[in-house]
Parts: structure tokens; C-alpha cells; sequence
């Protein structure tokens, strides 16, 4: 399956507000659902990051940080800061999980913070919205930031993962939306080795990726290790 780029319905300015919230929650359902929120906090926790500060770039509904918050060892969760574009999103998200994490709209090309201001910087379902160039420069930004590594998940792009996220999507949710978004995902996500090229051009030499069930790819990236450390 070659690689195709197709404009997500969700990423359009007027798409319709009860549309776009049953879509995002249709998205956070199916990644509690198919362990993606779990595989990325196992990768947190790799990198000692449980309870420390935690930017989820392209954060959605908030899905994930929820997700942390909810799990953390502590009383008070380290500092969870979500980012993304879109407003809509990020008022779902305060809505819907309340307090535990600061939000801000903002671009992921060019990251509001300091070197190595946040301990670990994720990014989830987000990478396969940009071209080549562009994933390089997120990813070379996120490697800036963080202070302790970079984890990052996404779809795997086969015909096998199109068919599947086109059934799970009619399965787990009615949103119109979320049926179309999925299988363009997958349409315009990469492979392991294409992931993996992207992060060694980004500078995060030594990154690992992994395949992980069903149809996933979650890369791990230390800071620190390999020559090419931003």
C-alpha cells in the first residue's frame, strides 16, 4: 500500500461542533479499547517518567493525559500539558477530564518551550497528518524539549490494518466522522522502517520502533543516547 495523504474531516474548520465531539470520543474510546493509552504510558514508564512532566503533543481530546492522571502512583500527577490546534478539541478536553492537565492551542512545528523544559514529550495518532519534512521537524522539536525521550504512536500502514480500522470503526462507534477519519489514517500512516528513517533525519539516533497489536507502531527514544542527541 503506498502512502496517501487525504484531508481528515475532523482536521476541517467547519466541521460541526456535536459531529467533531462524538468523533473525538469515538477516538478516545477505541484507544482505551485497543491499548494504545496503555502501550504509551508502558513507554512513559520506560523512561521513568510515571509522575513527572508529561507534553502530549496533538493531544486530541485528551484521551491520554486522562489516562495518566488516572494511573498515576501519586496523589498529585506530575505537570500533563496537552497540545493542539484545534480549540474545539482542547474545550472537549478540559470538559471531559476536568483539571489534570494544563492545554494550550498551539503548532507542533514550533514547540513553546525550552530545551529540555519537560521530561518526556508523546505524541499519539498525530504523526501521519504531515507530510515527510514536516514529521522530521515534530519530531526533531519534541527531541528539543524533552529532557528524559520522545514516545511516539501511531498507526501501521497495510491493506490488512485498512480493512481492520475499517470495521472497528463501525464496531465501536456510529460517528459518521470517525468511520470516514480511520481508514485515511491508516491510508496516510507509516511503516516501521519509515517511522524509523524519519526519526534518524530528525536527530533521534538510537530510537527504537516497534510494531505492537493491532496494526501499531510505537517508537522509543532515549535522550541521550547515540550521537545524533539534538
Amino acid at each position: 500500500m503506498k502512502r496517501q495523504r487525504i484531508a481528515e474531516v475532523m482536521d476541517h474548520p467547519t466541521v460541526e461542533a456535536s459531529a467533531h465531539a462524538h468523533a473525538l470520543r469515538s477516538l478516545n474510546r477505541a484507544n482505551r479499547l485497543f491499548g494504545l493509552n496503555r502501550n504509551l504510558h508502558a513507554g512513559l514508564k520506560e523512561l521513568g517518567a510515571a509522575d513527572l512532566s508529561v507534553l502530549d503533543v496533538g493531544c486530541g481530546g485528551g484521551g491520554f493525559l486522562g489516562h495518566v492522571a488516572g494511573r498515576s502512583a501519586s496523589r498529585r500527577p506530575g505537570l500533563l500539558i496537552g497540545l493542539d490546534r484545534s480549540e474545539f478539541a482542547l474545550q472537549c478536553a478540559r470538559t471531559w477530564h476536568g483539571r489534570v492537565a494544563q492545554y494550550a492551542a498551539t503548532d507542533a512545528r514550533r514547540l513553546p518551550f525550552s530545551d529540555n523544559s519537560i521530561d518526556v514529550v508523546t505524541c499519539s495518532l498525530f504523526l501521519h497528518h504531515f507530510d515527510d519534512p514536516e514529521a522530521i521537524v515534530i519530531l526533531h522539536e519534541a527531541a528539543r524539549v524533552c529532557r528524559r525521550g520522545v514516545v511516539v504512536a501511531d498507526l501501521a500502514r497495510s491493506w490488512p490494518a485498512w480493512v481492520l480500522t475499517w470495521l472497528a470503526t463501525r464496531i465501536v462507534s456510529r460517528s459518521w466522522i470517525f468511520h470516514v477519519d480511520g481508514p485515511r489514517s491508516v491510508r496516510a500512516a507509516f511503516r516501521a522502517s519509515e517511522l524509523a528513517d524519519l526519526a534518524q533525519q530528525a536527530g533521534l539516533a538510537g530510537a527504537r520502533v516497534e510494531c505492537r497489536f493491532p496494526f501499531r507502531l510505537q517508537l522509543i527514544w532515549r535522550k541521550g543516547e547515540g550521537a545524533g542527541e539534538p
